[in-house]
C-alpha cells in the first residue's frame, strides 16, 4: 500500500471532501504537457505528483511533501557532520565523575526510541513502493536514523564532559520540531491519513518525542558533579553556561541588566572573568606569538597578534560573511515585492495573491533577524579580540619594563611607557574592534556592484569609475592624517611626560614658587603643539567627510545618468529603489573603509611604538653568576673579579667603574667609602645586575636584600611596605620594628604600622622612608644585604641604635653578609673592611684599624672629621622606645629553617657589649606570600576604613547630570552648536529632496515608458546631492573648530589650573596615576573621540526620524506601530542605559590602580628586582588588569544585548512597512509602487540607525562621563591666592629675615592629629637655628609650614612683622630660599633647572654652581649649562641632586634660608666645605638637620618632640644641662665631648663679636 494515495483513485471516490480540487488538478494537468512531463521526471525521484516544488503547483499555500523531505535530509545531513566534529571534540575533554540520572537515561531512551520509530517510517514505504530504492520517502527516514545515532551518542558523551548543552543539539532539535510540524500539518491537510493513519499517528509521536527530548536538553539543567563546589558558582560568568540561543541573543546578559536597573552596580556585582579572557592567558599567548616572532630579522607586532588572537577575531569574520551576504539579499526582496505592488496597477497584469505579498514580508523580517543574529556575534568576538590585545599587550609592556636596561630606560621616560599602556593599546584594542572592515568593505561593495549589475547592466561601470577617481583623493587625504597623527602622538608623549614630571614634583614646584612657569610650558606643549595639530586633523576629517559623503551619491548619480543616456528603457520604481538600497548600503563600506585605513594607519604608529619598546634593550643575562647560599662562616658570598662596567654601553668610554676586584665573607660588614658622585651606588648596582659588564665576573650565593638611596615606598601600609610579599611572622616583625627603632613612630602615627603612606611614601619623612626600607631588608632574611647609605637620612642617635641593633657586630643581622655605601663614621668603626672609591676605582682598602695605621687617604677622610673617641658602653639616656627588649622567651622563639645564621642575641643597650653571647636564633628566610588574590577585591589601595586610606576615586552614579551636557555645549560655543544643527538639519533635508526627487522622476518614467527631460531630472538630483555633501563639510568643520577643540582647550585649562592650585593635601592622598589617567585617557576622550560620537549620535538621529516620517506619510496605518515601537524602544534603552552607565564608569574608575601601580613599579624597578619579587609584581598587574576587564566585558556585552533587542524592533519596522504596504495594496487602496519603494529603501537601513543610535547615546554617555571627570577636576579645593593685589609685601621683603611663631598649631589634613602643637619661637635676623629631633618630631612640618604648604589651625607666623596668611602664596615662597629633603631634578638642561624662568645669566649661574661645588661637574659635561638632565636626574648621583638644589637655593636673592636634611647624602668632606659655604651666607639659615656636629656652630638650636619646642637656646647652653633632651642625643652619640668643644669655641666667639 503507498503511504501517498493515488490520486486518481481518490478523484473517483464521491466521499472525498477533496475531491473538486483534486479533480481540478487533475484537468489542469490533462490541458498542460508540461505538467505532465515535470510530474513523471518527478516521479523517477520523488514518486509524489507535486513533484519537488518548492511550492505546490496546486495553489495550496504550501510547498511540496518531496521538497520538505529534502529539507529533512538537508538537517540531517548538517547534523551528521557537525555531530561528528562534536564527538571528536568531546572525546579530547576530561570526563567527570557525573551520575548518569533520569535526566540522562531520559533522554537516550527517548532518542533510542525515535531512531526505531523513524525505522518504521521507511519500512512503511518499503512494504507500500516497488520503487523505494529510487524514492526519496525511503531514504528520508533511513537518513534520519543516521543522524538520531549521531544525535544519541553527542547526548551520551556531553552529559560527563561539558555543563552546556551541545549547541549542535540544540540547532538540530529546533529545526527537527519546526519542520515535522510542518509534516504533520501539511498531512493533515492533504488528508492522507485517511487512506493510512498510522504515518500520521507515527509522525505525531516523533514530533512530541523531538519536543520533549529538545526541553530536557534547553530547559533543564544538568545536575552537575560535586567538584562545582569548588568553583566561584555565585561570580562565574554566565556565559561559561549559556546554551547557543542564550549565546546568540545575549539572554545571558539579562540578570544583571535587570539588578542594575534596579540599583546602581558596584564591583561587587561583576562576575569573574572566562579563564580565556584573563590578562595571565592573554599574555601567554602573546608571549608565545612574540618570541617567534623576535627569532625573524624584522619581528612583526601585527603577525604576533594575528596568531596569538586570531581565533575569534577568524570566528567573527565567518559572522560578518553570514551578514554581508544577507544584506544584499534584501535588496533583491525589496525588488520582488515592488514587482507584487506594481502587479496591482499594471493594466493586463493579475494581481500576485496577497500570501506572497506577505511571504516576502515575512522572509525580509527573517533575513533581518539572522542578520542582526550575526552581525552581533561578529561584533562580539571583535571586541573580545581588542580586549585581549589590550591585556596581553598591556601586560607584555609591563613584563618588559621589568626587565630594561638603563640605556632602553633611558630613551623611555616613565611617561611614555604609560602612554604605551594608556593610549597605545587602547588605539590597537579600537582598531581590531573594526578591523574585519579592511575585507568585509570590498567584500560588500564587491557584491553590490554585481546585484547593480544585474539591475542596471554595464551602466553600474560608471559608478565603479567614480569609485576608482575617489580612492586616490582618500589615500591622499589618509596619508596626510597618518602625518598629522604621528606628530600627534608625539605631542602627547610631551605632554604625558611633562604632566609625569609635575605631579611627580608637585612638592618642589610648590616650594619654589615654579607654578607659573611650568603651567606656561604645560600650555605651550598643550596649545600651540597638540591643539595646533589637532585643528589640522579636524580640517583633513572635514574634507575627508566630504569625499565620503559624496562617494555614494555620485556614485548613484553617475549610474543613473549613464542609464537614462545610454538606455531605451526607463528608469522605473523597481529598478529606481533597489539600486537605491544598495547604494545606501554601499554607503557603510565606503565610509568604513577609509576609516579603518585611516586608523591601520594610526594603529601603525602605535605597533611601531609597542613594538620598539619591546625589541629595546634588556639587562645583560647572566651578568651576575648566582649559586646556592653557603652556610658556613668566612666562607666568600659575593666575589666580583676584573669587574669593569657602565651606565651606557654604547659609549665605549664612559666606564663607571674599572677594574673592580672584591670579596666579602659571611658574617662580614664591608663599607664603601669615597666623596659624591664617585661610584659607591654604581657599585652596589653592578653586584645586583644593574650596570652593563664589559668585562670580569660577578658571583653572589644565596638571596638578596637591596636598601637603595633613593627609597621605594609603596602606597600602601607601612607593614605592606615591610613584609614586601613575604609571609607575617607576628614574632619576627616584632623583633625586626623594634631593631629599626620604628615602634615610637608607630605610636606617633594615626593608625600605626597599619597607616598608609600614600604615593611615594610622602605622610613619611626621610628618616622613617630609610628605616622602614631597612626594616624589609631585614624581615626578608636574606644572605646578602646590599645597602645604599641607610644611615644618611637618619639622625645621629637613631643611626647608632640601628648600627648596634641590626647592622653592627652585635646586630641582627651579625650573621649575614653586608654591604654598604656609606660615609657615616661610627659604622665604619664596625666594618670589617672599609674600601675607598675614587673615580670608579677601589684605591684602598683594609680593616679600620689597618687604614687608620696606614695613615692614607681613608685616615684622611677621617680625621678630617675629627673623629670621636671610642663608643661609651653607657647609653642608658638613649630613648626607650628605640630599643630592643632584654633576652627573654620571645627573642629564642623559632623563626626557620633550612638555613639558621648564628646571630648575637639583642639586648638592652645598658648590657656591656663584651658580655653578649652569640645564640642560634632563627633568621629562616621569609616565605613568599600567596599570589593568589581575592577575586572580588578591585582597587586594593583604596580599602580599609583606616584614617589614613587613600581616598577612593570619587564616582558619580545614576544618569550623567544635564549640567555636564549644558557645561561641554557651553564650552563648546552655543553659536557653534546652533551653526552645526542648522547644517545637521539641512544636510538631511537636502538628502531627503534626493531620495523624493528620484521617486518622482521614475513614476513619471514609468507613467511616460520613457525617460522624459533626463538634463531637468538629473540637475535637480545631482544638486541636491552635492549640496547635501557640502552642508556635510560645514558641518565638519563647525563641529571640529568652533566646538571640539574650543571646548577641548577649555577644559584641559580649567583642571590645570584647578591642579597647580590644588593644596598639597590633594596630591598626598591622591595617587599620581589618577590624576594622570585623567590628563591622558579623559583629555583624549574629549579632544577625539566625543565629538565624533555626537557627530554619529546626531546623523544617526536625524536620519531615523526622517526615516519613520516617510514610512508613516506612505502607509499611515504603520503610525500605530510605530507609536507602540518607539515607548518599546525607549523602554529597552532607558533599561539598558541604567547598567551601561553603572558599568562604564566602574572601567573608568578601575582603571586608574592599572596606571598608579605601573608608575609606582617604574620607580622601584632596581628594588624590585634586586629582591627578585618581579614575579609578584607581574601577578599584581595582571590582577588590576582582570579587576578593570571583570567591568568591561559585561560593558561591551551589554551593548550587543541592547542592540539585538533593538535591531529586532528594526525587523518588525520592515515587517509592518512591507507587510502594511501588502495588505494596503491588496484592499484596493491605490498605493504606487514608487512610494513603497521609497519607504522600504529607507525602512531597510533603519535596523543600522537605530543601532548605531544606541551604541552613539552609550558612546556620548560613556565619554561625556570624561567631561564630567575633568569637570570635578576643575573644580578641586584651591590653596589661598598666588597674589592679594591689595597686601603685596615690598619687594625688598623680607629685609631682615627675622621670623616669629606665636601659638602655632597645624595639621597635614582635617581628619589627623596635630603635628605641631602650640609653638612659640622666635629667629633673630642673621641667626642660623638648628632644628632636631627624632624621625616624626615635626622638624620638616615646621619648615613646611613657613611655606605655607600646610596651613595654621591656629596662631600665626610673621616673617619681618608681616603676617604670612595675609599676603599671597607666590610673594611668600618666592622670597623665601629653600634646600629640601628629597631633591627635585626634572627632564631638561642644568639651566632649566635652576632658573626656570629664565631671570639669571651665565655669570650667576656659573658662580651659584662652584658655590655648591658643582662646577667641576657641569663643565665637564656635553653642553655644559645646557647640558641635558633625564627623568628624575637619573644621570646624577643623589649627593649630586642635592649640589643642585642648593645651588638653586643660593640662586634665589633671600634673606631666609631653609635647609631640610639638606646634606644627609653627601660626603662629610663635601658637607664640612658646605659649611663653611653656609657661614659666609648673611641670611637667616633654618637648618633641620641630622648630624648633630653640624649645629653645634649654630647660634641656636631648637629641639622639637612630638611637634612641641621642648628646648630653645644656644648649643653651649643646652649642653650644659646634663638632663636635658638634647644632652642625652648627643650622649647618646658619643661624640659628647668633641661636641662640646666645638659649641664653648663657638659661644666664645660670638661673646667676643657681641663686645666689639
Amino acid at each position: 500500500m503507498s503511504i501517498y494515495p493515488d490520486f486518481a483513485q481518490v478523484a473517483l471516490r464521491p466521499q472525498n471532501h477533496g475531491a473538486d480540487l483534486v479533480s481540478a488538478t487533475t484537468a489542469e494537468s490533462a490541458q498542460s504537457p508540461a505538467v505532465i512531463l515535470r510530474s513523471s521526471a518527478a516521479a523517477a525521484f520523488c514518486g509524489h505528483p507535486e513533484g519537488w516544488g518548492p511550492l505546490s503547483p496546486n495553489g495550496r499555500a504550501d510547498v511540496t511533501p518531496c521538497f520538505l523531505d529534502s529539507m529533512i535530509d538537508v538537517v540531517s545531513v548538517a547534523l551528521v557532520i557537525t555531530g561528528a566534529i562534536q564527538l571528536y571534540l568531546y572525546s579530547r575533554k576530561k570526563v567527570y565523575p557525573v551520575s548518569k540520572n533520569w535526566h540522562y537515561w531520559t533522554k537516550l531512551l527517548l532518542v533510542g526510541f525515535l531512531i526505531a520509530s523513524t525505522f518504521l517510517l521507511a519500512s512503511f514505504q518499503y512494504d507500500s513502493s516497488p520503487e523505494w530504492k529510487a524514492d526519496i520517502r525511503f531514504w528520508t527516514p533511513i537518513l534520519s536514523c543516521v543522524a538520531l545515532a549521531v544525535a544519541f551518542a553527542v547526548h551520551h558523551y556531553e552529559h560527563a564532559r561539558v555543563r552546556v548543552p551541545s549547541g549542535v543539539l540544540l540547532f538540530y532539535w529546533a529545526f527537527y520540531i519546526l519542520i515535522h510540524g510542518i509534516q504533520v500539518r501539511q498531512i493533515v491537510s492533504l488528508k492522507e491519513y485517511r487512506e493510512f493513519l498510522p504515518r500520521l499517528v507515527v509522525c505525531c509521536i516523533n514530533l512530541a518525542i523531538g519536543i520533549a527530548v529538545f526541553a530536557l536538553e534547553w530547559l533543564v539543567p544538568k545536575k552537575w558533579t560535586h567538584y562545582s563546589a569548588l568553583e566561584d558558582d555565585e561570580h562565574q560568568c554566565p556565559m561559561e553556561t549559556a546554551t547557543v540561543f542564550g549565546a546568540l541573543t545575549f539572554s545571558w546578559m539579562t540578570p544583571l541588566m535587570k539588578r542594575g536597573y534596579k540599583i546602581f552596580l558596584t564591583e561587587d556585582d561583576l562576575w569573574d572573568l572566562r579563564r580565556r579572557d584573563t590578562t595571565h592567558v592573554a599574555e601567554h599567548r602573546f608571549k608565545k606569538a612574540w618570541e617567534q616572532q623576535l627569532k625573524n630579522k624584522k619581528p612583526s607586532l601585527w603577525r604576533a597578534m594575528f596568531r596569538a588572537f586570531g581565533t575569534p577575531f577568524a570566528l567573527g569574520a565567518a559572522f560578518k560573511v553570514v551578514q554581508d551576504i544577507l544584506a544584499f539579499v534584501q535588496p533583491q526582496l525589496l525588488r520582488i515585492l515592488i514587482a507584487f505592488i506594481a502587479s496591482y496597477s499594471t493594466k493586463g497584469e493579475e494581481p500576485q495573491p496577497l500570501v506572497v505579498g506577505l511571504g516576502i514580508a515575512g522572509s525580509m523580517f527573517v533575513a533581518s533577524v539572522v542578520q542582526t543574529l550575526a552581525l552581533h556575534q561578529y561584533f562580539q568576538h571583535a571586541f573580545e579580540t581588542g580586549m585581549r590585545i589590550r591585556s596581553g599587550l598591556t601586560a607584555a609592556i609591563y613584563r618588559k619594563s621589568m626587565k630594561l636596561s638603563n640605556e632602553g630606560r633611558i630613551t623611555k621616560s616613565t611617561g611614555d611607557i604609560v602612554n604605551l599602556q594608556a593610549v597605545d593599546t587602547q588605539r590597537l584594542q579600537d582598531l581590531f574592534q573594526y578591523l574585519n572592515q579592511v575585507w568585509s568593505a570590498p567584500f560588500q561593495i564587491t557584491l553590490c556592484m554585481v546585484s547593480l549589475y544585474q539591475l542596471l547592466g554595464p551602466s553600474m561601470f560608471a559608478g565603479v569609475a567614480m569609485m576608482l577617481i575617489m580612492i586616490p583623493v582618500n589615500g591622499v587625504i589618509a596619508s596626510y592624517m597618518k602625518s598629522l597623527q604621528k606628530t600627534q602622538m608625539k605631542n602627547k608623549d610631551s605632554r604625558t611626560r611633562l604632566m609625569t614630571e609635575i605631579l611627580n614634583n608637585m612638592k618642589a614646584i610648590k616650594l619654589y614658587a615654579w607654578g607659573e612657569p611650568f603651567k606656561q610650558k604645560l600650555d605651550h606643549v598643550r596649545n600651540d603643539q597638540e591643539l595646533f595639530t589637532l585643528r589640522k586633523i579636524g580640517v583633513a576629517s572635514a574634507y575627508a567627510s566630504f569625499t565620503w559623503a559624496s562617494t555614494p551619491f555620485l556614485v548613484s548619480c553617475s549610474t543613473f545618468a549613464v542609464y537614462v543616456l545610454t538606455t531605451k528603457k526607463p528608469l522605473t520604481t523597481d529598478i529606481v529603489f533597489p539600486a537605491l538600497t544598495l547604494f545606501n548600503l554601499l554607503t557603510f563600506p565606503l565610509t568604513m573603509l577609509p576609516m579603518v585605513i585611516s586608523s591601520v594607519v594610526e594603529a601603525q604608529v602605535a605597533v611601531q611604538r609597542i613594538t620598539s619598546f619591546l625589541v629595546a634593550d634588556e639587562l645583560q643575562e647572566h651578568t651576575v653568576i648566582r649559586e646556592p647560599a653557603i652556610t658556613q662562616y668566612g666562607h666568600e658570598t659575593v666575589r666580583v673579579t676584573n669587574g669593569t662596567f657602565t651606565w651606557n654601553k654604547t659609549d665605549p668610554t664612559s666606564n663607571c667603574l674599572k677594574n673592580i676586584n672584591f670579596t666579602v665573607n659571611k658574617g662580614s660588614l664591608s663599607c664603601i667609602v669615597g666623596r659624591v658622585g664617585s661610584g659607591k651606588s654604581s657599585f652596589l648596582q653592578a653586584i645586583v645586575g644593574e650596570l652593563f659588564k664589559r668585562e670580569g665576573e660577578v658571583v653572589i650565593r644565596g638571596s638578596v636584600a637591596y636598601v637603595g638611596q633613593q627609597y621605594f615606598i609603596m602606597n600602601a601600609s607601612i607593614r605592606e611596605n615591610i613584609l614586601f610579599g613575604h609571609r607575617y611572622d607576628p614574632q619576627f616583625y616584632q623583633l625586626t620594628i623594634r631593631a629599626c627603632a620604628l615602634l615610637e613612630d608607630f605610636d606617633s602615627l594615626p593608625d600605626g604600622d597599619e597607616t598608609q603612606v600614600g604615593e611615594k611614601g610622602i605622610s613619611l619623612s626621610g628618616g622613617q622612608k630609610a628605616r622602614v626600607t631597612l626594616a624589609r631588608a631585614v624581615y626578608a632574611r636574606a644572605d646578602v644585604y646590599l645597602l645604599d647609605d641607610p644611615l644618611s637620612a637618619v639622625d645621629q642617635h637613631v643611626g647608632k641604635h640601628l648600627i648596634e641593633h641590626v647592622l653592627g657586630r652585635q646586630g641582627l643581622l651579625a650573621g649575614k653578609t653586608r654591604i654598604m655605601a656609606t660615609n657615616s663614621i661610627p659604622i665604619l668603626q664596625e666594618s670589617d673592611r672599609i674600601t675607598l672609591i675614587q673615580n670608579g676605582e677601589f684605591v684602598e682598602t683594609g680593616s679600620y684599624d689597618a687604614v687608620v695605621a696606614a695613615k692614607g687617604q681613608i685616615y684622611n677622610m677621617i680625621r678630617h672629621l675629627k673623629t670621636a673617641k671610642q663608643k661609651d658602653g653607657d647609653d642608658s639616656s638613649s630613648d626607650e622606645a628605640t630599643v630592643v627588649g632584654g633576652a627573654g622567651s620571645e627573642q629564642n622563639s623559632q623563626y626557620a629553617s633550612s638555613e639558621e645564621d648564628e646571630v648575637p642575641e639583642l639586648t638592652s643597650a645598658a648590657t656591656p657589649l663584651e658580655t653578649l653571647k652569640p645564640r642560634r636564633s632563627s633568621l629562616r628566610r621569609a616565605s613568599a606570600v600567596s599570589l593568589n588574590r581575592d577575586r572580588r577585591k578591585i582597587m586594593d589601595e583604596e580599602e580599609g576604613a583606616t584614617r589614613t586610606t587613600t581616598a577612593k576615586e570619587h564616582q558619580e552614579q545614576g544618569k550623567v547630570k544635564w549640567s555636564v551636557y549644558l557645561e561641554y555645549a557651553r564650552a563648546c560655543n552655543w553659536w557653534g552648536v546652533g551653526l552645526y544643527m542648522v547644517c545637521l538639519v539641512a544636510s538631511q533635508v537636502a538628502s531627503v529632496g534626493g531620495s523624493l526627487w528620484l521617486k518622482k522622476w521614475s513614476e513619471v518614467n514609468s507613467r511616460e515608458g520613457h525617460n522624459p527631460e533626463v538634463g531637468k531630472y538629473i540637475g535637480v538630483y545631482f544638486a541636491l546631492g552635492v549640496g547635501a555633501a557640502a552642508l556635510t563639510v560645514v558641518q565638519s568643520l563647525v563641529m571640529w573648530i568652533f566646538c571640539a577643540i574650543r571646548a577641548a582647550k577649555k577644559l584641559h585649562d580649567k583642571m590645570a589650573v584647578s591642579i597647580f592650585r590644588s593644596p598639597m593635601q590633594f596630591f598626598e592622598t591622591t595617587p599620581a596615576g589618577r590624576i594622570l589617567n585623567r590628563f591622558s585617557n579623559d583629555i583624549y576622550r574629549i579632544d577625539e573621540v566625543l565629538c565624533r560620537c555626537f557627530h554619529m549620535l546626531f546623523q544617526n538621529t536625524a536620519k531615523s526620524l526622517a526615516t519613520i516620517v516617510i514610512i508613516c506619510a506612505t502607509t499611515p496605518p504603520f503610525i500605530i506601530v510605530a507609536i507602540a515601537l518607539s515607548f518599546l524602544y525607549g523602554y529597552i534603552q532607558r533599561y539598558y542605559l541604567r547598567t551601561s552607565r553603572e558599568l562604564k564608569r566602574l572601567d573608568s574608575v578601575s582603571k586608574s590602580p592599572i596606571y598608579a601601580h605601573f608608575q609606582e613599579t617604574l620607580g622601584g624597578i632596581s628594588t624590585i628586582r634586586a629582591y627578585g619579587h618581579q614575579t609578584r609584581f607581574v601577578k599584581e598587574n595582571e590582577f588590576r588588569m582582570d579587576a578593570n576587564l571583570r567591568a568591561y566585558y559585561p560593558s561591551i556585552s551589554a551593548n550587543r544585548w541592547l542592540a539585538v533587542r533593538l535591531e529586532f524592533i528594526g525587523s518588525v519596522i520592515i515587517l509592518g512597512s512591507a507587510g502594511f504596504a501588502a495588505i494596503s495594496v491588496s484592499s484596493g487602496s491605490g498605493l504606487t509602487a514608487g512610494a513603497v519603494g521609497l519607504a522600504m529603501s529607507y525602512a531597510l537601513n533603519i535596523t543600522q540607525s537605530l543601532n548605531w543610535i544606541v551604541r552613539q547615546t552609550v558612546e556620548v554617555e560613556t565619554n561625556i562621563v570624561s567631561v564630567e571627570r575633568t569637570l570635578e577636576y576643575s573644580s578641586l579645593p584651591s590653596e589661598a591666592p598666588d597674589i592679594i593685589p591689595t597686601n603685596r609685601p615690598a619687594q625688598s621683603w623680607p629685609k631682615n629675615g627675622a621670623i616669629k611663631y606665636e601659638n602655632y598649631s597645624t595639621r597635614y589634613r582635617p581628619e589627623l592629629d596635630l603635628v605641631l602643637k602650640n609653638i612659640n619661637l622666635t629667629i633673630n635676623p642673621r641667626e642660623k637655628v638648628g632644628i632636631v629631633g627624632r624621625t616624626g618630631a615635626g622638624k620638616s612640618s615646621l619648615t613646611l609650614s613657613l611655606f605655607r604648604i600646610i596651613e595654621p589651625v591656629q596662631g600665626t607666623i610673621e616673617i619681618d612683622d608681616i603676617d604670612t596668611t595675609k599676603i599671597g602664596l607666590t610673594d611668600l615662597r618666592s622670597r623665601i630660599a629653600i634646600i629640601p629633603q628629597d631633591p627635585s631634578i626634572f627632564e631638561g638642561s642644568i639651566r632649566d633647572n635652576l632658573d626656570p624662568r629664565h631671570n639669571h645669566d651665565d655669570t650667576e649661574l656659573w658662580n651659584v654652581l662652584e658655590l655648591a661645588h658643582l662646577k667641576n661637574k657641569v663643565s665637564s659635561m656635553d653642553g655644559q649649562l645646557d647640558a641635558v638632565l633625564h627623568e628624575g636626574g637619573s644621570n646624577l648621583s643623589v649627593g649630586e641632586k642635592a649640589l643642585v638644589s642648593l645651588a638653586r637655593a643660593l640662586l634665589t636673592t633671600s634673606n631666609i634660608l631653609v635647609m631640610d636634611e639638606a646634606t644627609a647624602s653627601l660626603d662629610p668632606e663635601t658637607d664640612a666645605a658646605l659649611q663653611e659655604t653656609m657661614k659666609d651666607i648673611g641670611s637667616t639659615v633654618v637648618t633641620v638637620a641630622h648630624r648633630l656636629r653640624t649645629v653645634m656652630e649654630y647660634d641656636k638650636v631648637v629641639v622639637l618632640e612630638r611637634g612641641e619646642v621642648r628646648e630653645c637656646a644656644s648649643p653651649w647652653e643646652l649642653l650644659r644641662e646634663e638632663g636635658g633632651v638634647f644632652y642625652g642625643m648627643c650622649e647618646a652619640s658619643g661624640e659628647l665631648e668633641s661636641y662640646r668643644e666645638v659649641a664653648r669655641k663657638r659661644f666664645e666667639e660670638r661673646g667676643r663679636g657681641a663686645e666689639a
